[in-house]
Order: C-alpha cells, then structure tokens, then sequence
C-alpha cells in the first residue's frame, strides 16, 4: 500500500513540474482547462446586455456537449491574473461584436454546481450589467429559421428554454429597468 501511494506522490509530483511551465494568462486551452476543472472551481463573468429603450435583454444560443441546446448569458472563465471587467469585455468582442459598452458591477454572483458532470462542474460567477453604447448591426443574429451556437437574440422576458446551470439568473434577465 505505501509503495502505491508514494508511485501516487511521484506522479503527481511530475505533473505538478510540468504544470509550472505553463502561463496561464493566455488561457490553457481546451484539454488542459477542462482537467484542472475536475480539481477546483472556475471563476466566471456573465453578462446580462440590455436595450434600456426597447427593455429588452441579450441572450445567444448555446449547442454544445456539456450544456446542450439553450439560451444563455453570455460569459467567459476568468484567465490567471486577469480582472473580472476585463474579462467582461472581451466576452462582449468575442460573443457579440462589441467594443464600447456600459459595464456595471458586478451586480450579483452565482454559483453553478452541476454534481452530475466532472469536468466544468463547478463556477462561481460573478454577473454584470450591460448597456451598448451602440446598436448592433443587426437587430438578431438568427441564420435563417434554424439556430445555431453563437446566434443571438433579444428577448423581453426570459425564455423557458434557458440553459439549467443558469437558472439562478433568470431574476436578471426578467428584471425592472
């Protein structure tokens, strides 16, 4: 039994020599990220984007294997050494096209506990308000009659088919102005 557990130490010690190499502040990509979500929780941003004028919300489509098809809040895993609000904003550029907006908060945080999945089963998230300095290009993004991921739409009040890890955030979308 000793010797199993010091072969453990061993490797887990090597693991940990290579892991020192890696700079985290670009990201780790895909299979390193989802790995070291199986061992600790993931610190996260979400977005609630508004129309002030037309009192709606922004939501985008999500297909994928951990959450299947859904709306969602936009959001994104804070990198290593990263600021929330700067994470916010590269959340807007990359999910939404948008580089100037109102960001305000954070204004709540959640937490995502999903006991059923062993990788990126875990979030503590931090949300924050937004307000487009500009409108979009396009009032929806929608590719004709089918939805696909990355899609967006604006919704008045909160959709039925939310993802579940985002429940909790319902109380944002469906929010007074």
């Amino acid at each position: 039994m000793e010797g199993s557990n010091m072969q453990k130490t061993t490797e887990l010690d090597k693991a940990c020599l290579i892991l020192n190499k890696v700079d985290g502040r670009d990201g780790l990509g895909k299979n390193l990220y989802e790995t070291i979500s199986r061992l600790t929780p993931s610190v996260s941003v979400e977005l609630i984007i508004r129309d002030l004028r037309r009192k709606m919300t922004l939501l985008t489509w999500r297909d994928d294997e951990l959450y299947g098809p859904g709306w969602h809040v936009p959001g994104g895993v804070v990198r290593f050494k990263e600021k929330l609000i700067c994470r916010a904003e590269k959340v807007l550029e990359k999910e939404i096209g948008v580089k100037s907006a109102k960001i305000s908060g954070p204004v709540g945080h959640h937490e995502i506990f999903n006991s059923e999945r062993d990788k990126r089963g875990h979030f503590i998230s931090f949300v924050y308000n937004v307000v487009l300095y500009s409108g979009l290009k396009h009032t929806e993004k929608i590719s004709n009659d089918k939805i696909y991921a990355g899609d967006w739409r604006w919704f008045s009040v909160c959709p039925d088919n939310l993802i579940p890890n985002q429940e909790e955030l319902r109380q944002y979308i469906n929010a007074d102005y």
